[in-house]
Parts: C-alpha cells; structure tokens; sequence
C-alpha cells in the first residue's frame, strides 16, 4: 500500500486507509482493524488494501465483486434477536386490533383510523424482516460482505419502504388527534365530517404522499462497486442529500409531532373542561354517547402520548444532526450515531405494540370483540371435534354473540364517536 491517503467523505463518517491499516469510520474509539497477511483470509474487508493499491495505480475499472456494510458488535444479535421478536409480537397484537375493528358492531371512524395506524405499524417492521435477516446474520468481524442486490434491496427496505410507512402512521396519528379533537369540540358535525368514505380518501392521500417525499431515495444507489461500500453517501458539498435531509426532517419529523402535541394539549384542555362534561354532552346525547366519547378520546389521548415520547427527543436529534451535516461537521461517531438511531426504532416498536394493550385495558368494547373472537374461533374448533350439541364454551360464545348484538345497536345510534 503506497503511503498516499484516499479519502472519502461519506454520510456522518469519514475513511482514511493508509499503508497496511482500514481505519472504519467514526468507530467510538477511531479504532482501527489491521489488514495483516496473517488474517487476511478471516476478514473480507482485508483485500481492500491490495485494490486501493490498484486504484493509485491507475486501474480506475475495478469494481469488487461485492460490497461492504459495517457491522457494529451489538447490532447483530440486537437486530436479530430484540428486533426480530419485537415485530412478531407487535404485528400479532396489530392484526387481533385489525380483525376487532374491521367487524362491523366497531366500525366507527376513530376505529378506522385506529385499524390503518395498526397496519402501517405492522408493515413498518415487517418489510425490513427478510433484509435485516440476511444482513444481520452475516456479518464477520465487523463487516458485512453483500452482493448488490442485497446491498440495494436492504438499504431500500430502511430508508424508503419502512420510513414510508413509518411516515404513514405519523401523519394517520396526526388525523385522528385532529379527528377527536372535533369531536369533543363540535360534537354535532363530527358524523358528516368525518364520514368512513373520507377517512379511506385522507388515508390513501396520506400514503401517495410518504411514497413520494421518500422517492429519493429510489435513485440514490447504496451500492458503490467502486469505492466497495454499501451505504448511504451524501455528496460534498451537500446540496441534493441535505435538501431532502430537511424536507424530510420538517414534514415527516417536526411538523406533524408539533402540531399533535397541540391537538393533545387542546383535547385535553377541552375533555376535562367541567362545563362540557355537565351540559353540553348531557344537554344534546345520551349518557351513554357522552361515556364512550369521552373514553374514545382518553384512549386517542394515550395513544398520541406514547407516540410522540420516542418521535420529539428523536426529532431535535435529527435537527441537530442535519444541521451539523449541513455545515460539514459531525456531532457523533458513527456507532453512536447508529445507536441513537437504533434505540429510536426500539422505542417506536415499544410504541406500537403498547397500542394493544391500552385499547386492552381501557376499552370494554374492544375486550367483549377480543373474547367473542375467540370464543367463535374455539366453537368452530371443538364442532369439528365432537358431536356434543352444546358446550359450556358454546354457551359463552352464545352469550357474547348476544351482548355484541346489543353493542351493534348501540354503536348504530353513536357511529361518530
């Protein structure tokens, strides 16, 4: 290796290769990985030093057969063990919310919004599955070695799919706190308002607009053959990167975050404001209309809360991030960075799962769908099974079938809660 210093400037790291040393990129320490001839055959990573030498040499048309992803030591078994399990057990709790929701005594327009955000929140894991696997179960002595199509197909599946869906649910979260705030506000146009045939329109807007505002990402290639990274690099000076950095950063980040954390402050304000609860609830509705919409909006409550706990400290951190990769200076390691990122994505699956169990605890209607669910699934089993005409669980699914007719009535009379 000739003693001259490549130098490639990448997002928030910067490599330095010299002699017969790979420095990796803002590793906590700057601590470095020596490609010795002993070793070489342990770690991919230590050719590089043989094809910068053939790079100083002018044979600027090699390409390496595959590229390398840096792999810090606690990704690996977080991301295929923590992750992994984390989106299983909140995509199981998602689809019960779903199959609860979509039932027709619980269609009302808060429950539909509340069965989109379970679906986005699902798929915002789901998709970086099979990539992640592949990836995370791979890597040796700090580096991942991926053909391209592998290199691409997990860089998509982050930056734009999971992050598209992500920004799905953000802005689903947005509406329904813009949704209950209505309805504690103007309880008597809320039915036209917000009619279900409008709620799928605002959702489906709401999706074309995540997949465009992340389509940079579309034409950004990960995969630099020649430089054997994959990774997302931002050009220097940053013009194109850091435009979407901030775009990104204020509509998908700062913008809805703040302006949930007002609809809540105002939802609550209004919900505990002793005037609506003693005349203008009971003056125009029933008693029971004014219970269930005053639970409907405890639970949105709830729910925007253990939202925007991960996603406001989550947003000044990008801010002072794309600020200092604006002006050309980094705040943080690499690992650090990484860190952050990945406690970030903990939190928010935390988030998503908690959803359950606060429809769980709160909801009586949700727990009475739950349990009539399952007893209609374990009637179904136990017919094909004998031929017993009736069981004591029989009994209870007829009994819930009987309280959930009861529920639909009720629910046909308050649809707008």
């Amino acid at each position: 290796m000739t003693p001259q210093k490549n130098s490639v400037e990448r997002h928030d790291m910067h490599v330095t290769l010299q002699d017969n040393e790979t420095y990796w990129p803002n590793s906590s320490e700057h601590s470095l990985l020596n490609c010795s001839q002993d070793d070489r055959s342990l770690n991919p990573c230590l050719h590089l030093d043989n094809v910068f030498d053939d790079l100083d040499s002018g044979n600027d048309s090699y390409y390496f057969n595959v590229v390398f992803y840096l792999l810090h030591d606690y990704e690996k078994k977080d991301y295929i063990y923590f992750w992994t399990f984390l989106v299983i057990i909140t995509t199981v709790a998602n689809m019960l919310i779903v199959a609860v929701f979509v039932r027709k005594s619980m269609r009302t327009p808060t429950n539909i919004i509340l069965l989109f955000i379970a679906i986005s929140d699902s798929l915002t894991g789901l998709v970086t599955l099979p990539t992640y696997i592949h990836v995370f179960t791979r890597g040796i002595d700090g580096v991942v070695s991926l053909k391209e199509s592998w290199c691409e197909a997990f860089m998509i599946s982050k930056f734009y799919i999971s992050k598209a869906f992500h920004t799905v649910s953000i802005w689903q979260t947005l509406l329904l706190g813009f949704q209950r705030l209505c309805c504690v506000w103007f309880p008597y146009k809320t039915k036209s308002w917000f009619a279900i045939r409008r709620i799928l329109i605002a959702v489906a807007v709401i999706t074309i607009y995540a997949l465009v505002i992340h389509s940079y990402h579309l034409h950004k290639k990960k995969a630099d053959k020649m430089d054997g990274w994959c990774q997302w690099q931002i050009e220097d000076p940053c013009v194109e990167s850091c435009s979407f950095l901030w775009i990104t950063l204020l509509l998908v980040n700062i913008l809805p975050s703040g302006l949930l954390l007002v609809l809540t402050i105002l939802i609550i304000q209004r919900l505990f404001h002793h005037n609506i609860q003693n005349s203008s609830f009971r003056a125009e509705h029933s008693r029971e209309w004014s219970k269930q919409n005053k639970r409907a909006s405890i639970i949105v409550v709830c729910i925007a809360i253990i939202f925007l706990i991960p996603e406001i400290p989550y947003g000044i951190f990008l801010l002072v991030t794309v600020i200092k990769t604006h002006s050309g200076n980094n705040v943080l390691t690499l690992r650090t960075n990484r860190f952050f990122h990945f406690a970030y994505e903990i939190a928010m699956l935390l988030g998503f799962h908690a959803n359950f169990w606060v429809y769980t605890i709160m909801d009586k209607r949700f727990r009475d769908e739950v349990k009539s669910m399952f007893l209609y699934i374990m009637r179904n089993f136990l017919s094909e099974r004998t031929t017993v005409p009736l069981t004591a669980v029989q009994i209870s699914m007829n009994q819930g079938e009987s309280h959930s007719k009861q529920r639909k009535d009720v629910n046909e009379q308050t649809a707008f809660v």
